[in-house]
Order: C-alpha cells, then structure tokens, then sequence
C-alpha cells in the first residue's frame, strides 16, 4: 500500500468542513518542518523555487513531514518532467508547478506524475517507491497515481485566462493562487489593487468549484471561499515572532534615565 496521503487527507478534511492548513519552509533544515508540525500544520510546501532547498534537504523535510504525521508539498523550481519525477521519486506526496497558463502544461505536469505510458518513470529503488519488490511494485504504483496531487500555480495572467479550461483536466483538481507574481504579471500593485486580486480569486473559486476541485491561497489576504491555505513561511514565520519578542523585551526592560546631577 502506498503511504502517499495528499489527496485523501486534503479531501477528507475539506469533507468534514476543516481547512487544511499549511506554511512554506524556505529553510534547509528539517526541523522547520517539525517545528510547523508540533504546532498543528496540516502540511508543508518545501519551496525549491524561492528557497534554498536542493533534492537532499528536500528529502529532510519529506522525512520529517512523514515522521510527524504532515503532509509534504513541494514546489518545484519549473515544470519540467526530469524535476518532478526526482521529486517524487524521493517521496513527495504532491508537486505545486509554478507558472501554469495553459492546458498543455498543466497536461505535461500531470503527465510526468504519473506512472504511465509516456510519463513517471518506473523505479522501485527509490525512496518515494519505499524500495518495494515485484510483489509491492502494484499497490505502490496505484496508490501513488491515486494520491499525489499536482497543484499548478495560477499567478499568471495566461493561467487566470485559460482557468476553465485547465480546471475540466481529469486529475487537476487542486490549485493555488499566487497573488504576488500574478499582480505583477497584469501589472498591478499586491495591495493598493488588492480588490482587482479578489475579484480575479472569487472568480477563481467559482471556475474551479464548478468543475470539482479544490483551490487555496495565502490566508489573511481577504479570500474567502478556499479550500485550504498557507500561513506565511517559516522565515517570516520567524521574523514576526522575533520582532515581536524584541520590542516585548525593549519594553520591559525600558529603565528610568540615571540623573548624573
């Protein structure tokens, strides 16, 4: 049996009405990633675009995200087939895929997720495959068909455009919305035009609800009607804690000035 979880535990939850709920790690150390989950993260997004993350501590946080019950995303650096079947193949449950914009890359993203004709290729010595046998190789390769989940990154004006059709795919049916590179890609400020944003997400949800699927989104942008949604990254994660901490700490140990006179 494959122990790939994504699509059943992100389903399952949304089924009983909860928000699977989750956080970048942009670091390369995998207590990140254990930290996130000691404080009741649903999952991780281990971020290969933005972060500094390579396959090994990538793996770290696949790991760990198993070890504590999480469920590791990863975002890969392109959609490109080589990348995601490395991906998987050290046992990430699901891919987000940035920059799609059209039918044809979202195709070519689930193709190389799956084992099939033309797509994921097949090896059971690999971490991802938990180094099954012949006997395992069949629920292994089923399960993970089954689970991971790919998850492309609607943040281009060409993905918003081609939403529709993209969402009708079989086995699309989880998206994000990146609200910073697709405000920068129509040409807009993130937050003085936050409500062009909103207007795009709501009609984002309607499009991909319509067909059955499932959208997320950073939260405390003011979307409303997701599915699930990350807070933060761990870096800023980090950074809120610790500014808030500083100025605590300033506070409290504020002293008097000493008269010399």
């Amino acid at each position: 049996m494959s122990r790939v979880i994504a699509r059943s535990r992100f389903t399952s939850m949304i089924s009983a009405g909860e928000l699977p709920v989750g956080s970048f790690v942009m670091s390369t150390d995998a207590a990140a990633t254990a930290v996130l989950a000691s404080c009741g993260y649903d999952f991780v997004v281990i971020d290969r675009e933005h972060g500094p993350n390579d396959i090994q501590s990538t793996l770290g946080h696949i790991r760990t995200a198993e070890a504590n019950a999480i469920v590791p995303i990863v975002r890969v650096l392109e959609n490109n087939p080589t990348q995601i079947q490395a991906t998987l193949d050290v046992g990430a449950h699901g891919i987000i895929v940035p920059k799609v914009g059209s039918v044809a890359e979202a195709q070519a993203a689930l193709k190389a997720s799956r084992y099939q004709p033309g797509g994921r290729g097949m090896c059971p010595a690999v971490e991802g495959a938990r180094w099954t046998g012949s006997d395992g190789w069949g629920a292994h390769r089923d399960g993970s068909n089954d689970n991971v989940i790919v998850i492309p990154l609607i943040e281009t004006k060409a993905g918003v455009d081609n939403l529709e059709e993209i969402a009708a795919i079989d086995g699309i049916d989880f998206f994000f919305f990146g609200l910073a590179d697709l405000s920068q890609d129509i040409g807009i400020d993130m937050y003085a035009d936050a409500d062009q944003l909103i207007a795009i997400w709501d009609q984002a949800v309607e499009v991909v609800h319509a067909h059955g699927g499932y959208i997320g989104a950073p939260l405390g942008y003011g979307f409303q009607g997701g599915d699930f949604g990350s807070v933060e990254s761990d870096w800023n994660l980090l950074k809120s804690a610790a500014s808030q901490g500083i100025l605590a700490a300033r506070a409290a140990g504020r002293r008097q000035p000493v008269n010399a006179g």
